[in-house]
Formats: C-alpha cells, structure tokens, sequence
C-alpha cells in the first residue's frame, strides 16, 4: 500500500514541478552549487543552490521544498525551475532534501533539516561573496507543508527569515477529520502516517493534540503574506485544509491569496487559468517581498 502511494505522489510532484519551469536562456547567468551537504545523512541531506551571475552581492531567496508524503521525493523535481529562477527572475534559488519519516525521524527531525539545510544555504552563499537577506519558501504537498511550518513557526537560530510563502495543496490542519472521509487515499492509513509524524502511535480521540504542533493553521496568527493553491476535487489533501487556513489568515489579517481550483485534484492539472494566476501571483510576490 505505502509503495502504491509514494508512487502516486512521486507523479503528482514531477507534475507540479513542471508548473514551474521555464526556459534556460543562458546557463552563463547563474552559478551553480550542487549536491551540497549539510548533514551526515548522505543525499537526504544536500541541496543545490543557484545564484544570479549579475545581481549584486545582496539577493533574496526562494526556497523549493520537495513533496511525497514526507516518506519519498527528491530535490531533483525542481532543477529546472531553480535554475530558471536564478536565470530569469534574478533571486539565488534552492531546493533541498531531508530524511524522510522513519525509524529514529519524526517532524520534528524533518523540520530540523529544514532550518539546517536554510540555515547551511546561508553560509554557502557568504562563503562565496553573497549575502541571502529574505527568503520565500515554497513546495507542494508535503513540501508546501513545511514550507507553511517553516514560514509560520521559523526557528529562533534562523538565518534568513521567511517573507512570504506560496502553498501548492500543502496540508494545514493534520487534525482534519477529512482525511478519513470516502474516497480520500489516506482513508484507512491516516493513524499510521500519523503515528509516523509524531513517533508513537495515536488515537483518533487524541489526534489534535498531538499533531497540533506540526498544523500550519496552529500558527495562522504568526503568519506571513501568503498564496494558498489548492484543488477542490483534491483526495489526497482535504480540501477544507485550504479552506480552514483561507479562513484563519483573514480573521488574523494576513496578508493572502486563495486561488481554488474548482476541477483540480492534487496535481492542480483541471485549471490552466488558476495555474498561470498562481505562477503570476508567485513572481509577484516574490517582488514585492524580497526586492
């Protein structure tokens, strides 16, 4: 069952990733670190970065996050895109890995490498003569959920402090009793994935309570400006995820974008005018918070 589900999550993310690519018009534009590490777990602990050739020494950075149900996925999804961006757009990019769920790593530990692996972007880059001074975070699915955590709740040792934050169908509310509902894929595995996030196993009459601390709308009140993209005939990804946070940052007054898409399932693949409004907003966020 596990194998059937990183599989499907494995095509929804090289879906997504496509959302984002653009033309390569000069590889002399950018410079280039791959495979960087910043931990002793091998490939799960690397990242690549790309920064504009002729942007000045001060950049921001939007930083990719890879999906997969925090159980698989790989940084590589968003090569083109991240070079595009160093490319095209003029911000240093990055995407990054981190050890999946498992024996000895729960959220927590993944969280962990999130803010290592930023935190290791950082001093890449002032070893090479730049300094990142904003960060956008981004992903889709599992990787839009800790971009949201990481944005919302950044640790206090951070070295580039989240500005904004854009959401492709990433889980808010890991309470959300939707998950269950007919139809969704985690219907009957959702305790175990849980079990699996929070490193023992869970009822479902204590489930918000332990997953409260790793629920992106936890924080809502700590938020920033952010684009949620989430599709409504999603069953991987409650729907009322996308809705419940929409909801929170408008009664907190945080500055967002909702773009629903109404004949999208997880993948965003049903919408071609939401999917160019969510590329548009993306960019246009990304100048006005890390210019």
């Amino acid at each position: 069952m596990w194998s059937k589900i990183v599989a499907l999550f494995m095509a929804i993310i090289a879906f997504f990733s496509s959302l984002f690519s653009g033309s390569i018009l000069n590889k002399g534009k950018y410079r280039e670190f791959r495979n960087v590490s910043y931990g002793s777990a091998g490939v799960r602990q690397t990242f690549d970065l790309y920064i504009p050739a002729d942007k000045g020494s001060t950049l921001g950075l939007i930083l990719f996050i890879h999906g997969g149900a925090w159980v698989g996925g790989d940084k590589s999804v968003y090569l083109s895109s991240i070079k595009d961006v160093a490319a095209n757009h003029g911000y240093a990019a990055a995407a990054i890995n981190y050890r999946y769920l498992g024996p000895g790593v729960t959220m927590q530990g993944i969280l962990d490498d999130v803010n290592a692996a930023a935190n290791a972007i950082y001093d890449k880059a002032k070893a090479e003569g730049y300094t990142l001074n904003k960060m956008m975070t981004t992903g889709a699915s599992a990787g839009a959920h800790l971009a949201l955590m990481y944005a919302y709740h950044t640790p206090a040792d951070a070295k580039i402090r989240p500005v904004a934050v854009c959401s492709q169908c990433g889980p808010t509310d890991l309470s959300d009793p939707n998950y269950y509902a007919e139809g969704m894929v985690f219907q009957n595995n959702y305790l175990q994935l849980v079990a699996s996030i929070v490193g023992q196993d869970v009822t479902n009459d204590a489930i918000a309570a332990f997953t409260a601390q790793y629920s992106p709308l936890t924080y809502a009140a700590s938020a920033v400006p952010t684009v949620i993209a989430h599709g409504e005939q999603d069953t991987i990804v409650p729907y009322t995820n996308a809705t419940a946070l929409d909801a929170a940052l408008t009664a907190n007054g945080i500055t967002h974008l909702f773009i629903s898409y109404p004949h999208s399932g997880h993948a965003l693949e049903a919408d071609a005018d939401c999917s160019e409004l969510y590329t548009q907003t993306f960019f246009a966020y990304a100048a006005e918070y890390l210019n």
